[in-house]
């Protein structure tokens, strides 16, 4: 496994992935993390299909034959003959956020045969793949932090703060 570049932040891995849609309206799709020191790292808004392809990963179900099936259906299906791209796999690291539009950015890494290709990502995508073919995920502690914080000031601005 290729380790990270020199100059990151310190990475916490994902001990679990869990894909819901929140119970209580507005209804969101949500990937929790929960991370390796004992903290949760959410990406909300992610699409719909990715939650249903993580669920079904999870438990092992298949999408109904009459049902219309997402790219993410497929290759979970299709796992076995996809598997050298699970294989040259490495891992996901979630480590960028563009501070405009508030969209995270993962890396997924891959050893194409001693040569390390690096590909940016949309998160919930990278962690599909890491999920599909049991490669580990992980979280800048800097893009943890940051999340925390603002969840705060969040929490003390409704509070009347």
């Amino acid at each position: 496994m290729t380790p990270p570049p020199k100059g990151t932040s310190v990475l916490l891995e994902a001990r679990s992935i869990i894909a819901m849609i929140t119970p209580q309206p507005p209804h969101v799709p949500v990937i929790v993390l929960e991370l390796e020191d004992g903290r949760e790292f959410a990406l909300y808004n992610v699409p719909y299909e990715v939650v249903r392809a993580l669920n079904m990963l999870e438990s092992g179900e298949e999408l109904p034959d009459l049902a219309r099936g997402s790219i993410f259906d497929i290759l979970a299906v299709l796992r076995d003959l996809v598997r050298d791209l699970g294989n040259k796999l490495e891992q996901v690291v979630i480590d960028e956020i563009d501070y405009n539009t508030y969209l995270y950015t993962a890396k997924a890494s891959f050893n194409l045969g001693g040569i390390y290709m690096v590909r940016r990502m949309i998160p919930s995508h990278a962690i599909f793949l890491a999920k599909l073919f049991g490669k580990p995920v992980y979280v800048s502690q800097k893009l943890v932090d940051e999340q925390e914080e603002l969840e705060r000031r969040m929490r003390e601005e409704e509070e009347g703060f």
